[in-house]
């Protein structure tokens, strides 16, 4: 399973050198990744990955002062769960994100069908955090050195 995982993995980093991004192009790759003989499964399998090693560590952005909170509007109100909020919350105090990852999670959470849960903003930023660690290595190979670091 753990080559299944760093396989997706670099295709995932291939997609974000194309300019893709996971979650908006979301179709297009899992599409993609299915053609390669990845089972939904080991997608999801790699996503959950993504969720326990970009989301749990500490991130850049942890300092000893309180983040800046934010402000919701209405409609961010009536579509993101209050443990969606406060997941956010928690990711902003770990210092995983900062408030413009934050407002980019945000926004992504409100293009999706239905209102978000606690399940889908894990899910939204995860594949937006590990977007965001892909362009600060640049797409280079320490990128897959740091998740294998994390694998382990």
């Amino acid at each position: 399973m753990r080559d299944k995982i760093l396989d997706i993995l670099a295709l995932f980093s291939q997609s974000l050198e194309r300019n893709k991004d996971l979650f908006y192009d979301a179709e297009e790759i899992w599409d993609q990744l299915s053609s390669r003989g990845f089972s939904d499964e080991d997608i999801e399998g790699a996503i959950n990955h993504i969720k326990k090693t970009s989301l749990e560590i500490p991130g850049p952005y942890w300092s000893e002062g309180v983040p800046v909170y934010r402000i919701y509007s209405d409609d961010e109100h009536s579509r993101l769960s209050k443990s969606a909020k406060g997941y956010l919350w928690k990711l902003k105090m770990r210092g995983i994100i900062d408030h413009a990852i934050e407002d980019e999670i945000i926004q992504k959470a409100m293009n999706l069908e239905m209102p978000a849960g606690l399940r889908e903003i894990k899910t939204v930023a995860a594949l937006t955090v590990f977007g965001y660690e892909h362009k600060i290595q640049g797409g280079s190979p320490s990128s897959s050195t740091l998740v294998e670091t994390r694998i382990n």
